[in-house]
């Protein structure tokens, strides 16, 4: 005996049964002749409260790896910037075509799939589902769910040769600090990007309790997890322009009281990543600079000064806290190309 309006299906050597007009999921264990089957068939054509259908993950496929993924060690491990980032993106994966890629079997996935998702999307955005790819299929390479790894034949889209971020003139500093006085957290914010050269992410979890007992600012990169040392009641390095050093403490001094973090809000928490960015932007305009100046410009700003006045490569990185050299050796070279044409003082006679 088959009743009309059923969907049946089988995943697992599972039997499924659902009423199709209301979604309500049946006995499948029991025959549809059966008193307790016809009474729940009743139930559901007959207009009483549908139960949302049960969300079924197929062991094996996109969505039940990317599951796994996410409550891992190895995702747990990632930044929590990096975390956020990667989840977004999991989540979109998994939407596409009505959740149709999740019930995928991952042992399925071929490059040319990939490269077909990376397809629909523009540049920048195509390179990051290529590196949400890349964890979900060695995660699943390293499980035996799948033999090889279709990533590894992907490449990355070409992307065009910019600048990135701006650095910061020195009339912008001047304009900004003009604009804003000592006692606002926006002056307090930039100070601290500007001398520690950290991303704003690192800057909002900056508080007193990351000096060290000799002098030290010491703190964790959200980014990478990297952790940082640069000196503040010490003696500075040459290269560095102790200066703005002291203005970044003439900032500090000038609040009476300090919360757990400097640049925390009027409520007392943690400023969000995302949302300082945002504040920070607007506080550069507000003091009329152009736009695209942004904290992280003054990050470049802080690697270039220290460049320009003789900072090697590994000690801009030590600062900076890079653990790739290929950037920090760019703004080494382009200082060495300004000072190679600067007559010598052989040259010029002028010692002074």
């Amino acid at each position: 005996m088959k009743l009309p309006g059923l969907k049946r299906y089988t995943v697992n050597d599972v039997n499924y049964v659902y009423h199709r007009a209301s979604n309500t999921r049946l006995p499948a264990h029991l025959p549809e002749d059966h008193p307790d089957f016809m009474d729940a068939y009743f139930d559901a054509k007959y207009g009483l409260k549908a139960q949302p259908p049960e969300n079924v993950v197929q062991p094996n496929s996109v969505g039940d790896v990317a599951k796994r993924y996410l409550t891992s060690a190895l995702f747990a491990g990632l930044s929590k910037t990096y975390q956020d980032v990667r989840r977004g993106d999991i989540s979109r994966l998994l939407r596409q075509n009505k959740g149709a890629v999740a019930r995928v079997l991952m042992n399925n996935v071929r490059d040319d799939h990939i490269i077909a998702d990376m397809d629909r999307l523009p540049t920048n955005p195509a390179n990051e589902r290529r590196k949400t790819w890349s964890p979900l299929c060695s995660f699943a390479l390293d499980r035996k769910i799948i033999s090889r790894n279709p990533v590894g034949s992907v490449k990355r889209r070409p992307t065009p040769q910019t600048r990135g971020h701006i650095p910061w003139s020195f009339e912008d500093i001047a304009m900004f600090r003009a604009h804003w006085p000592h006692g606002t957290k926006q002056l307090l914010a930039f100070e601290l990007c500007f001398w520690f050269g950290c991303r704003i992410s690192d800057a909002i979890a900056l508080g007193d309790r990351n000096l060290t007992h000799d002098g030290w600012f010491r703190f964790e990169q959200q980014k990478t997890g990297g952790v940082v040392h640069v000196p503040f009641n010490r003696k500075v390095p040459d290269f560095a322009v102790r200066s703005d050093l002291e203005e970044l403490k003439r900032s500090l001094t000038s609040f009476n009281q300090r919360g757990a973090t400097f640049l925390e809000t009027e409520a007392g928490k943690q400023r969000s990543a995302k949302a300082a960015t945002a504040w920070f932007s607007e506080a550069a305009k507000a003091a009329g600079l152009p736009d695209g100046r942004t904290a992280h410009g003054l990050r470049k700003l802080r690697m270039i000064l220290h460049a320009e006045r003789g900072a090697t490569t590994h000690q801009i990185a030590a600062w900076s806290g890079h653990e790739s050299l290929k950037e920090v050796e760019r703004y080494t070279r382009e200082a060495d190309q300004k000072r190679i044409p600067t007559p010598s003082v052989l040259e010029t006679g002028q010692f002074y």
